[in-house]
């Protein structure tokens, strides 16, 4: 029983660095002295649609169904204001500031709205035009495809990260693949996504493809899923 204990508790040690890894990577390497841009997705009770947030600094941006308007805090206090959204983040002591807020549109405030940590961080990517984001386990790993500019393959929980110029995939629709290859500096990348269900190991999370990556005499394998 004592081993089956500690075999949990060091799966969700190694599930609570991959969060840090995918949240850190994804905002680079941001100047100390100028703000950082958060992304939050919200999810309200009797919503059919979440509510994404982004922030930065005293501006921001509120997007749903209903509206998408600019948001800026209000003077004095830690609200977000638009024309007709109000925008209040939640900083009770047991979470980050965020990851549960007060949210007003047109008039209606809404209940019980919830930020999802994960699925902010494929909107983040999304919203800077990354086409296709992968991640893999056992070490934690992620790719950015970022058509028409490169590949971003991020490795050792965030620590080694790789850029390589952009290539067209080749396609086979027989066998519902895409094969990327790119080389820079004299290092070199496969990577090919099959159209194929595949579930994370570490959040059980379903995506819509899985993926191979060959780089570095090793193999790393994920899922993914296109942004747009």
């Amino acid at each position: 029983m004592k081993t089956l204990n500690n075999h949990k508790v060091s799966k969700q040690r190694r599930w609570s660095l991959a969060l840090l890894f995918v949240a850190a990577s994804f905002t680079g390497c941001a100047s100390a002295q100028a703000p950082r841009e958060s992304t939050y997705v919200y999810r309200c009770d009797a919503e059919e649609t979440v509510i994404v947030v982004t922030i930065k600094g005293d501006r921001g941006h509120l997007f749903s169904r209903q509206a998408s308007q600019p948001i800026r805090q209000e003077p004095g206090t830690p609200a977000f204001a638009g024309d007709d959204v109000y925008y209040l983040p939640d900083q009770p002591p047991d979470l980050a500031p965020g990851q549960t807020a007060e949210i007003t549109i047109a008039g209606r405030k809404l209940a019980n709205c919830k930020n999802n940590p994960r699925a902010a961080v494929w909107e983040a990517a999304k919203l800077r035009g990354v086409s296709y984001r992968a991640i893999g386990q056992e070490p934690a790993w992620l790719l950015e495809i970022h058509r028409g500019k490169g590949f971003l393959l991020v490795t050792d929980y965030g620590q080694n990260r790789q850029q390589f110029p952009y290539s067209e995939a080749v396609s086979d629709a027989a066998q519902r693949t895409d094969r990327y290859s790119s080389e820079l500096n004299g290092e070199h990348i496969e990577i090919t996504i099959t159209g194929k269900t595949c579930r994370d190991i570490m959040s059980g999370e379903e995506f819509s493809s899985q993926v191979e990556i060959n780089w570095r005499e090793q193999t790393l394998r994920g899922c993914g899923r296109a942004l747009h």
